[in-house]
């Protein structure tokens, strides 16, 4: 079985399921989907896809970190959206925190999890 490590930050607050925000393995650290969700599990922001977007990022770049990562290892995303119509306001905020760096990303409408949320980022990254 290869190595394995769980990274649950703890400023991010409790899982609100059973798992965890991102593993360890291979080379890669694979996030679980963020949401814009304070330390207390509130959502941010309910539905402004510009400061969810802005807040997820900055919960990936936290994740990250606990294996001394940033945004620049995201090698891939998928992105899930309630709407299409949230695109333009998500796209500028990924543009701006991820500046030139480009990740593969796919899109998607789906419903989310909780009232308010209108963006969902899973990701991938190299170790």
């Amino acid at each position: 079985m290869p190595d394995v490590v769980t990274i649950n930050p703890a400023g991010l607050g409790e899982a609100l399921f059973p798992y965890s925000q991102a593993t360890r393995a291979g080379g890669f650290v694979f996030l679980a989907g963020q949401v814009a969700l304070d330390a207390q599990n509130n959502v941010i922001a309910p539905g402004d896809a510009y400061q969810q977007t802005e807040a997820i990022i900055e919960r990936i770049r936290v994740i990250l970190a606990e294996s001394g990562l940033d945004l620049e290892n995201v090698v891939s995303a998928t992105v899930f959206v309630t709407s299409l119509d949230v695109l333009p306001d998500f796209n500028r905020a990924w543009a701006e925190c991820f500046g030139a760096h480009r990740p593969a990303r796919a899109t998607v409408v789906a419903g989310l999890l909780l009232d308010g949320l209108v963006v969902e980022v899973q990701s991938i990254a190299a170790a």
